[in-house]
Parts: C-alpha cells; sequence; structure tokens
C-alpha cells in the first residue's frame, strides 16, 4: 500500500522522519544534560520539547494510517484520501470507461447492446469491484438467463449531467458505436445545469482549496481541511435543499426539454430508452425533500411513455440497514447496488430477462 504513494510525498515523509528521530535524540541528551546540572528551567524545556515530539510524533502515526490502510472515498472527491482511493480503485478501459469489458464499436452478431449512462451513481463512486456496480449485477444475471444475447456496458462519468448524458449518447451513435438500449440513470442533481444559482460543489470547494503545504499535500490534515470546509461554507451546506426547490422552479423546464431531447434522438434511431431514478440516500426518511422531483420525472416518462423505475419506494425500506458508501460519502453502496439491480431485472427489464425484447 505505501508503494502507491507519490514519490514527493514518500521524500517528504522520510524527511520528516529522519528529522523527528534526530530530534527526540537531541531532546534526550538535553534532559539527561540538564538533570547533571540540576537546571530547573533546562529542566522544564526538555519536558516540554519531549511532549511536543510525542505529540507530532502522535500526528505522524495518525497520518501514516490515513496515507497508508485509510482506503475510503468522500462524496466530492477533494480531499487527497479521496483521490487516493480512486487511484487504487478505478480502472477503465480502451475507451476511457470504467468498465471491465472493452466498448467495441460493434457487438457480436445476434447480440444486442445496453448502455447504462449516468453520474457518478452509474460510475459506482465509493464501489471498490466493479461487479458489485447495479450494471454489473444486472449483466451477469442477463448473461445466465439468456447467455450471448445481450452486450452490458457501463458510460458511467462522474460529474456529468443530464446535458453531457444526452451529449455522450448522441456521440457514440454519430461515432457509429452500436447502440441498442440505453438506460439513464438520473440522479437528481442532474439538474443543475439549468439552475441559474447553483454551480457545481466541487468548483466551489476548489475556490477553498489549501495552499498552506500541511493542509495541502497531507492526508489526515487536508481530509479535516475539506470536512471543515464542507460544514462551513454555507452554499455547500444548503446544497440540497436549494437543489430540491430546483423542480418547482423553471429549472425543471430546461431538464425536461432535454430528456425530451435525447427521448427523440432515441426514438429516431429505434434505440429503446429507459430511465432509472436514484434518490439521494442520506436524505431518505419521513420528510424527505425530493418527492416532487420524483414525480416530475415519473409524470414525464409516463407522458412520453418512457418505460421507468424510481428506486425511492425499492430502497427507503432499506435505509436503516446503511445504504450510502460511508458518513462523509453519500453515494450508494455495494447493498444499494444490489437491492437497485434486483429492481432493474424484476421490473425495468423484465421483458429482456424473460426474452421478449423490442428488437
Amino acid at each position: 500500500m505505501p508503494f502507491d504513494l507519490s514519490f514527493e510525498y514518500l521524500l517528504g515523509l522520510a524527511v520528516w522522519l529522519i528529522a523527528g528521530a534526530a530530534g527526540l535524540v537531541a531532546l534526550l541528551k538535553f534532559r539527561q544534560r540538564s538533570a547533571r546540572r540540576q537546571i530547573s528551567a533546562w529542566r522544564l524545556a526538555a519536558n516540554l520539547g519531549l511532549s511536543l515530539w510525542m505529540f507530532l510524533a502522535a500526528v505522524t502515526l495518525v497520518e501514516l494510517y490515513f496515507a497508508i490502510l485509510y482506503d475510503q472515498s468522500d462524496s466530492f472527491n477533494m480531499s487527497n484520501v479521496s483521490k487516493h482511493w480512486f487511484a487504487r480503485h478505478v480502472r477503465t478501459n480502451g475507451e476511457g470507461f470504467r468498465d471491465s469489458r472493452p466498448f467495441p464499436k460493434k457487438v457480436p452478431a445476434g447480440m444486442l447492446r445496453i448502455c447504462f449512462v449516468g453520474d457518478s451513481f452509474t460510475f459506482g463512486h465509493g464501489v471498490k469491484n466493479v461487479a458489485d456496480r447495479f450494471s454489473d449485477r444486472v449483466a451477469q444475471r442477463l448473461d445466465k438467463a439468456r447467455p450471448g444475447k445481450f452486450l452490458v456496458s457501463n458510460l458511467g462519468e462522474a460529474g456529468i449531467d443530464v446535458r453531457l448524458v444526452t451529449n455522450l449518447v448522441e456521440t457514440c451513435v454519430k461515432h457509429n458505436f452500436q447502440v441498442d438500449y440505453v438506460v439513464y440513470t438520473i440522479c437528481l442533481n442532474d439538474i443543475d445545469a439549468y439552475e441559474p444559482g447553483s454551480s457545481d460543489q466541487q468548483e466551489r470547494l476548489a475556490l477553498h482549496s489549501p495552499r498552506f503545504f500541511l493542509f495541502r499535500d497531507t492526508y489526515f490534515l487536508n481530509m479535516l481541511y475539506f470536512r471543515v470546509e464542507q460544514a462551513r461554507l454555507p452554499d455547500v451546506r444548503n446544497y440540497y435543499s436549494d437543489l430540491a426547490e430546483s423542480y418547482r422552479s423553471v429549472a425543471w423546464n430546461g431538464m425536461r426539454k432535454k430528456l425530451e431531447e435525447l427521448h427523440e434522438f432515441c426514438l429516431e434511431r429505434k434505440i429503446d430508452l429507459r430511465i432509472v431514478v436514484f434518490p439521494f440516500l442520506h436524505n431518505l426518511g419521513e420528510h424527505y425533500p425530493f418527492d416532487q422531483a420524483h414525480e416530475r420525472i415519473g409524470e414525464f416518462c409516463r407522458q412520453a411513455k418512457i418505460p421507468y423505475l424510481d428506486l425511492k419506494p425499492v430502497l427507503a425500506p432499506h435505509v436503516s440497514e446503511g445504504l450510502t458508501v460511508n458518513p462523509f460519502d453519500a453515494h450508494p453502496n455495494e447493498r444499494a447496488h444490489a437491492l437497485a439491480a434486483e429492481a432493474i431485472e424484476s421490473d425495468l427489464l423484465a421483458d429482456l430477462f424473460g426474452g421478449v425484447d423490442s428488437h
């Protein structure tokens, strides 16, 4: 694990440890000398120096834990520990997607391709093994139910919204990639691009990135820095309450128009579009603030006759089990992905598992 740390970090750590060892030797000698000469001021200084050394040694041990052993992401992926998680666990195929399978332009004869598209929920932010994502679980079950019939591709990209999802699908088709089914997993912040008062959280946090090297180049102190910033900044702290209002504003008109554009594009090319709506898992509860968001997306899909699956009633009964990656990463964990995969199989893609499809 330490070998995946940067050379600069390891070099700085080595210098720090050597300096710490030399400082300890010097302090011990100084204390011995003060004891022999019985100079109380020197003894006090030596003891204070050793106390400071022990405090710094404890902080160093904590730093080593977060640099070497701690292996968790966070929601915004701004901290060094989260970036380290990504470096350890995210691998992409030749086309740049986090998928253990390649993404060829054509699929073998007799097969149809299902493309799961969406943001970090589809990407599997915080999920170490791609086999544990809902798309990959669906692929495994389809392979068993109808071997050789479907090729499932995950085109999830962290941070993209409905505009970029539409652009991604259009780009794939225009570059002659075979696409037969598109399953768009909507995260409720996909509306962000149409909210004039909203900007990306990561951009806002980036404006407050640390410049002091101890907060910028470490793991433990850097993580603490961003946790404090996220709690301190009102625009980040109030993000979800503001986002809920977007579905009651003109922003929804922009998102709906883009969904219509995606639907029309798919219809013209005989691509079967289906939609999954993921709730914000950390908000689920008695006073869930995004009910209207789910209702509006559901109403749009019903009117447009787009098959859709709302995962809120699927996941809400399991909230007590813990469905997020960790207390500081609100993305769905492996359990949430498993529940989503079961619902997608039994509801949204039931016709494909049953052997009847629209192609």
